[in-house]
């Protein structure tokens, strides 16, 4: 049918929707097809979101809004529209501390700045530059090592419980063996 309505000279459903909302930019969907259908042209309200949100169009609905939502993102953030975004300002403030650097004194810095940053975000930043160690726990054999050194030292073999047995039964008893001990740890 709007082919036929082209053919014959008159405008198309799209053109008189454009035209509708050109003089009447902020109308709704409902109120092109209402508009329309006052003015004797039926259209559907998929025909008139289609024409509204078209990304084309010059001022569109959604395209315009981002950009009007992301400018008022930028500008908002602690001023970071004017210092550049917090990233670049962890890393102008690091590069200045030198080698030794802390979140805190960065943290500290940016603040004077009026730059309010996480101490996450500082050290997520400063490892990514390199300007932090990465600390790393034991390696897993070591602990087992000590273990192993502590227990040859302090453990007594089979064969010296053989040995203390064989000393207790010549002396008569325990005691005896214990006294016996003793009086050789003060000779040596």
């Amino acid at each position: 049918m709007a082919k036929k309505a082209a053919k014959e000279g008159g405008p198309n459903k799209s053109e008189l929707a454009r035209k509708y909302l050109a003089a009447h930019p902020t109308a709704s969907v409902t109120e092109i097809v209402d508009g329309l259908k006052a003015e004797g042209t039926e259209i559907s309200t998929a025909l008139a979101s289609k024409i509204k949100y078209d990304p084309a169009r010059k001022g569109s609905g959604k395209k315009g809004r981002r950009k009007k939502l992301g400018a008022a993102k930028a500008a908002s953030q602690n001023g970071a529209a004017k210092h550049g975004n917090k990233a670049e300002a962890i890393r102008t403030a690091a590069g200045s501390l030198g080698k030794t650097v802390r979140p805190k004194d960065v943290i500290a810095m940016l603040a004077k700045q009026g730059i309010t940053v996480s101490s996450a975000q500082v050290s997520t930043t400063l490892k990514r530059m390199g300007m932090t160690k990465v600390r790393r726990g034991r390696k897993p054999g070591a602990v087992a090592k000590a273990a192993r050194a502590a227990n040859r030292s302090d453990s007594i073999s089979i064969h010296d419980l053989i040995a203390a047995k064989k000393l207790v039964t010549q002396l008569g008893s325990v005691e005896a063996a214990t006294q016996a001990l003793s009086a050789l740890a003060k000779l040596s």
